[in-house]
């Protein structure tokens, strides 16, 4: 039987998926006590079948956190060190005697990421060998000095994958079932070939449909894990139990610091906060432990466009007893293609000390936006200035005056910056 609180979180979470906003699980619960746990929508729309607790959805770059257990774990077998240069363990890759593991798992390395790279969307349906996404970014240039600061990349992730495998004799997958899944009784949790366990979904005007094929072989070690919300719950409590207290600290500590983002080993960190986050074509998910009053909420989503981490706000403050803002439904105008015009062009943002373009053009009567490393989608206006899009969890972005872009994305605030001298051919879509 449902108790008040979680009567409120369910109200919560089923409004959102009544507006097509949410698909998947959730689980609200405070130290070893579930508070709320329930899935919504379906995890095979096609035949019907519900999402429930034990779904196993694709969590994305939550995949990160383990890669991060997996190297601590590796350290305390004595078979490495985080302050090891890659060259180690990597022979002949270059820069390897000055990029360190330690570097890897803070985005601190200077690799270019290879998913943000031309072309990504276009191969990542194809099943491809980790030597051959290492290939993809091996021999460009680095972006900066290693340690000098941070831009997120999954190509390192990809790396220490390599590493994992060449120093225990085991696959990935198989390392993590021995060392992580199996010890702290997360059954269903693990790595799946090809697309993963379930299809991913995008959700329009409260439609869903099939997003495209991501093999999961182009994630590897940088976000292709599956799980439940009942796995990472348990994942979170038995931490403690799988790692002695000085690789905790090390996997909890703001080693660095990007546009206001502290990061740890394959986490955000603040004073109160632990949030691992991912996100893919078809699937986004959250999970965070609030530290001083030992609240751990999850959300996971087969819905790309989810309002994924409004949702883990609002159920956090509801354990909390604070205010929050239940969802409502987006209402949409027509502008005239004059009006589309004025935003065509090519902007710049920064993430986590990651830059990347962002396109907007006009095709026909309808906004049309592309980021890097992800699928062109439409930008439907809301205002004059402000629009709404769909790319990895709910994107809201406001024209300003002075042409800067202010995006409201999964719950954070990002500036856009137009790029001069790059304008848009608006009926064409192309950039010159």
């Amino acid at each position: 039987m449902f108790s008040r609180l979680s009567r409120r979180m369910d109200a919560l979470v089923g409004a959102y998926a009544e507006l097509g906003r949410f698909s998947g699980a959730v689980l609200v619960a405070r130290g070893d006590r579930r508070l709320f746990a329930k899935g919504y929508g379906c995890s095979d729309y096609e035949h019907g079948v519900p999402n429930t607790t034990a779904t196993a959805l694709r969590i994305g770059s939550q995949t990160k956190l383990f890669t991060s257990i997996a190297i601590l774990r590796l350290q305390e077998q004595g078979r490495l060190r985080v302050t090891d240069p890659i060259g180690r363990h990597l022979p002949g890759y270059p820069r390897g005697a000055q990029i360190t593991l330690h570097h890897l798992l803070t985005n601190t390395s200077g690799i270019p990421d290879y998913v943000t790279t031309d072309g990504f969307t276009r191969v990542m349906g194809t099943p491809r060998t980790r030597g051959q996404l290492i290939d993809d970014f091996k021999d460009r240039p680095l972006l900066f000095e290693p340690g000098a600061r941070m831009s997120y990349s999954n190509s390192g992730w990809i790396l220490l994958g390599e590493v994992i495998e060449r120093l225990s004799g085991l696959t990935y997958g198989r390392f993590l079932h021995r060392n992580v899944f199996a010890p702290l009784a997360m059954e269903h949790s693990g790595l799946a070939h090809g697309i993963g366990p379930t299809a991913g979904h995008l959700s329009v005007d409260g439609r869903i449909t099939t997003t495209p094929h991501v093999d999961n072989s182009n994630q590897d070690a940088a976000g292709a894990l599956h799980s439940t919300v009942g796995d990472l719950h348990r994942c979170y409590r038995g931490l403690p139990r799988l790692l002695r207290p000085e690789s905790l600290a090390e996997l909890f500590k703001p080693h660095v610091d990007a546009d206001g983002t502290g990061y740890g080993y394959g986490c955000a960190v603040s004073a109160d906060r632990v949030e691992s986050a991912g996100g893919i074509i078809g699937f986004v998910s959250v999970s965070a432990h609030y530290r001083n009053d030992d609240l751990f909420v999850t959300v996971l989503s087969n819905i790309e466009n989810a309002a994924f981490c409004e949702i883990e706000s609002a159920l956090a403050a509801i354990a909390r007893g604070e205010p929050y803002e239940p969802p409502t439904r987006r209402v949409f105008v027509t502008l005239a293609p004059d009006v589309l015009d004025r935003y065509a062009g090519r902007y710049t943002m920064r993430y986590a000390g990651r830059a990347s373009t962002m396109d907007v053009t006009r095709e026909g009567e309808r906004l049309m936006v592309e980021v890097q490393g992800l699928t062109r989608t439409e930008l439907r206006p809301m205002s004059r200035t402000r629009f709404f899009a769909r790319m990895k969890g709910e994107v809201e972005l406001d024209f300003r005056a002075n042409g800067e872009v202010a995006l409201t994305w999964a719950g954070r605030e990002i500036t856009a910056r137009p790029v001069p001298g790059r304008t848009a051919d608006v009926q064409g879509g192309r950039l010159g």
